[in-house]
């Protein structure tokens, strides 16, 4: 119970000062809004970059009718390949060239009159295409009707292994199946077109950097019991330096545990960020953040002298962190990469936008159970620090 009236009125104490409440409540809110707003353009990571529906010519002699015209009809009104493709007949190589100058087509495919002849013979199935102005749009051409093609050539390969008979069989059963056969099968993990935002890669990382925060106004809680002479009043009374240690470390971990209950609710209220639909694990995310917090500032503040001293190295920490997991802007660099997973930052952010991207939980558990790694080593390095200075009055 003790631990719970320290715990209670340190919390009391913190949110009577504005200051701290306007750096950790209201600042995190603006600039999320301020970065996920001007960055939108540069920070899309999927959505813009989705072109639009490729406009393709098919030339085709009027005459084949076999297995592998209908394959191809079949394959190009697929519902998935329809959603990228709007497809158009062409009567001739010189119709199709003029088009695509005309910027009426994007990408146009000649289809062989002696293909289905090649195919029997066990040939590699090959389709000419004529590239349009987009280079974007020739390469979701290109990529597409590849598919169609590996497919066909797939099982040229594996009746030429069974012999000439299986020829006339595939023939026979792909002509059959036509209908029903697209060649294609799509799939994405998570939502269909699910892709985080600018505002949804801040808030993640905000929210991150801002529950770090929360350490310096346990160090600077610490070092104002000293400077005020305070701490001899509370070692006076019947209660142990490890009560009052732990009092003021539970105060200051509910103070960032409303911090991060308070980011999310309001970024999600007001700039629609989707937070994915795991709440449960972004409060053991908010949790272990919560640990790393709590444990660098105690690490601080017992082996800094001085307030000043301990808020400069704290602050230093963390924007350090931040920097090079990514949390202003993604850095490419391999190097910087591989010291971002060190740090806190890094998992959390991590953890969070693949909960936002739906990822498989065993993908959002791993970068969870890293995150338990960083704050178990911290946890320990508090400790051991904590057991050769302690907290008292110097």
């Amino acid at each position: 119970m003790k631990v719970w009236h320290i715990c209670i009125f340190e919390l009391r104490r913190i949110l009577k000062i504005r200051s701290v409440l306007l750096n950790l409540f209201i600042l995190p809110l603006l600039l999320i809004f301020i970065l996920g707003t001007a960055l939108s353009s540069t920070m899309d990571t999927g959505k813009g970059a989705i072109p639009d529906s490729v406009r393709v010519g098919i030339l085709q002699a009027e005459s084949s009718s076999g297995w592998v015209s209908k394959a191809l009809k079949s394959f190009v009104a697929s519902p998935a390949i329809a959603s990228m493709m709007n497809v158009q007949s062409m009567s001739s190589e010189e119709e199709a060239v003029n088009a695509l100058r005309r910027g009426e087509l994007d990408f146009a495919v000649i289809v062989p009159a002696d293909l289905e002849e090649q195919i029997m013979k066990g040939k590699e199935v090959k389709l000419h295409w004529i590239l349009g102005k987009d280079g974007t749009l020739n390469v979701v051409g290109q990529t597409l009707f590849a598919r169609f093609t590996d497919e066909l050539n797939r099982q040229v390969a594996g009746a030429r292994v069974l012999g000439p008979e299986a020829m006339a069989v595939m023939g026979m059963k792909s002509q059959t199946n036509a209908s029903n056969a697209s060649f294609v099968t799509v799939s994405s993990p998570g939502k269909a077109g699910n892709s985080y935002s600018a505002s949804q890669y801040y808030a993640a990382s905000m929210l991150a950097m801002f529950m770090l925060y929360s350490g310096m106004t346990t160090s600077n809680s610490l070092f104002g019991e000293r400077d005020k002479k305070t701490l001899m009043r509370l070692q006076a009374a019947p209660i142990g330096n490890g009560v009052i240690f732990a009092g003021k470390i539970a105060g200051n971990s509910l103070l960032a545990f409303m911090q991060a209950i308070l980011i999310v609710l309001m970024t999600h209220w007001l700039y629609g960020v989707n937070w994915g639909t795991h709440p449960w694990l972004i409060v053991l995310i908010c949790v272990l953040i919560t640990l790393a917090s709590m444990t660098l500032g105690v690490i601080v503040s017992l082996v800094c002298k001085n307030a000043t001293s301990a808020s400069a190295a704290l602050q230093g920490i963390i924007i350090a962190m931040t920097f090079i997991s990514g949390g202003f802007t993604p850095i490419a660099i391999d190097f910087v990469q591989r010291i971002s997973e060190f740090t806190v930052n890094h998992w959390a952010l991590q953890s969070f936008l693949r909960m936002m991207l739906n990822a498989p939980v065993s993908e959002i558990m791993s970068s969870i159970m890293m995150l338990s790694v960083v704050c178990a080593v911290l946890v320990a390095a508090a400790a051991l620090i904590y057991r050769k200075a302690g907290y008292r009055y110097e």
